[in-house]
């Protein structure tokens, strides 16, 4: 079985995506990282830290075996990439485009650079968005807080979305909801933001009950007011919005209402850790989680 050196740490994105280019039994040894310090749990019957190397296939990957039960069970195990037919290179290459885009990346860029079907990419996009749609809960939001609607697609394809944002540190929450009515609205916000926060929205009526629990401040937006000068003002969620529609347009060439949820959890989840130190390993624990690992 042959042994191959870690990848030294830190490392740019482009001389990652070289390396795993070059080198695809490489890329295995990314994945390593993560779960180096964790014990190993036999999947099959439960057995701590009983686990030895059975064998290696032609990418590097390991399939152990418990000495306990002699099952075998893959490293890959409980996570995305376990008995996907694409390279495994191919997949962190792809989440590697992901994270270097100023907005999203296309299925048919992914297909041509990678050399694979459309339908391919585009299942394997869509099970990255999907994987990451349970992980993109920003918690409770505090401090300064916009909340505002939009309207995506047309007729029976039109969703609305509510999203709420939190200034400093950004963090953003998506919702897609069936009216705009106080009703709807009012709930959510009390139960996404800290009791006694700021919020700040445009002049809709059902946002008016806010009041009562937060510090509320409004802009008209009819009448051409933005912003005081002072704070009060919703651009930062309008920000998002024109950056989620710029992608969608432009990039997608439109989204179908049954996905729609999957591409709004994937800008969130880079709107919440923008100012990570290194957003693709961010990324990477969190699609990579195999059910072998126990701390």
């Amino acid at each position: 079985m042959s042994v191959y050196k870690p990848l030294p740490l830190p490392m740019n994105y482009s001389t990652i995506l070289r390396r795993i280019s070059s080198h695809p039994k490489s890329t295995i040894l990314l994945l390593r990282r993560f779960v180096v310090r964790h014990h190993t749990v036999c999947v099959r019957c439960g057995v701590v830290d009983e686990i030895e190397i059975h064998s290696t296939d032609h990418q590097g990957i390991r399939t152990y075996r418990c000495t306990a039960c002699m099952r075998t069970f893959s490293e890959l195990t409980g996570t995305m990439f376990f008995r996907s037919k694409v390279p495994l290179w191919k997949w962190l290459s792809a989440l590697m485009e992901l994270a270097v885009a100023t907005g999203s990346v296309s299925a048919a860029e992914i297909a041509r650079k990678y050399h694979l079907r459309h339908a391919t990419a585009w299942r394997l996009l869509l099970r990255i968005r999907t994987k990451l749609l349970p992980r993109i809960d920003p918690g409770i939001l505090r401090g300064i807080v916009e909340a505002d609607e939009a309207w995506f697609g047309r007729k029976e394809n039109q969703d609305i979305v509510c999203g709420i944002v939190q200034r400093a540190p950004r963090k953003v929450a998506f919702t897609i909801v069936p009216n705009v009515k106080e009703a709807t609205l009012a709930p959510l916000v009390q139960e996404r933001v800290e009791y006694g926060s700021t919020i700040c929205t445009d002049m809709r009526i059902s946002y008016a009950s806010l009041a009562v629990r937060y510090t509320h401040k409004t802009t008209n937006h009819s009448k051409g007011a933005y912003g005081d000068g002072a704070g009060t003002h919703s651009n930062t969620i309008e920000q998002i919005w024109g950056d989620i529609k710029g992608v969608i347009r432009t990039i997608h060439h439109g989204v179908s209402k049954k996905h729609r949820e999957t591409y709004l959890a994937l800008h969130a989840f880079k709107v919440n850790f923008q100012n990570t130190t290194n957003y693709f390993y961010q990324l990477l624990s969190c699609l990579f989680t195999p059910t072998y690992c126990v701390i």
